[in-house]
């Protein structure tokens, strides 16, 4: 199915896109989804307690290296839909195919600032429902605190236990290369990849479907739902989908994600204890 709509030079026609239908898409949300489920509940349990603190917890160095894996399926995966779609895999060819640009004029820049600002408020707002969703189904004790709502983050030690900081230059290169495969492999997924491809099922909300779809695929953590993956996930795919910026939607995920936690890094590996 191909969606008929205008064309903006530099950003995604999908007209000039194949157009999933709802068996294509299903097989796009579950596939990732799986593998998420995978990792962190059938391997990482195997893992335990060889890669554990004494307080139970997974260390960050195991914890981070499985995130990496499901971040690095769904960057293959979004360039195997640019290779079939008939891309070279090269940032030239896919730039207008994945809204490789940034936005002109101080209006949009006004705009992109607004919809952060609003999105990170609510998603703060949104914290209350954390907790709430967790005592429900909670989740396993061998999370770390900076991924558990039931227990406190009160320094770096405790979002990445069971690490030696000062001098671990490899533990900086993982977190650098997991915040980057994190960002990089959802935002070519979810956004490059998908947004441009709903536009056959969802018209002119392709944007909003996609961005709904970034906030449930995070089902894995199911009780960060709302709170975490919700406001902002919806914001990055209208700065995508309207807005047509990827930079600009990386940039705005980034900025929560690891904005504070790659400088702490910094200065724990070459300052800290």
């Amino acid at each position: 199915m191909t969606a008929k709509v205008s064309n903006v030079p530099g950003q995604a026609n999908p007209a000039n896109i194949p157009q999933f239908n709802w068996r294509q898409l299903a097989a796009f949300i579950l596939l990732p989804v799986a593998w998420w489920f995978i990792l962190l509940y059938g391997i990482a349990p195997l893992l335990l307690p060889a890669f554990s603190t004494p307080k139970g917890e997974m260390n960050a160095f195991a914890v981070l290296s499985i995130q990496t894996l499901g971040y690095l399926f769904e960057f293959f995966l979004a360039l195997n839909i640019f290779r079939k779609e008939g891309y070279a895999l090269r940032l030239r060819a896919l730039k207008e195919r994945i809204n490789w640009r940034w936005p002109r004029g101080w209006k949009k820049w006004g705009i992109i600032l607004i919809l952060f600002v609003v999105g990170f408020g609510i998603s703060q707002l949104l914290q209350f429902t954390t907790p709430a969703i967790a005592s429900v189904l909670p989740p396993p004790d061998w999370f770390p605190a900076d991924k558990h709502p039931f227990k406190e983050v009160n320094s770096l030690e405790d979002a990445l236990p069971g690490v030696v900081f000062k001098g671990n230059y490899l533990f900086l290169l993982l977190v650098l290369f997991s915040g980057t495969m994190n960002i990089v492999g959802e935002d070519l997924y979810y956004r490059g990849a998908l947004i441009p491809k709903l536009h056959g099922l969802f018209g002119k909300w392709a944007w909003l479907a996609g961005g709904i779809i970034f906030a449930l695929k995070h089902i894995y953590v199911w009780w960060e739902l709302v709170s975490t993956a919700g406001a902002l996930g919806i914001v990055g795919a209208y700065i995508f989908g309207p807005l047509g910026s990827l930079p600009v939607t990386m940039l705005v995920h980034f900025i929560p994600s690891w904005g504070l936690t790659w400088p702490l890094v910094f200065l724990a590996v070459f300052g800290g204890g």
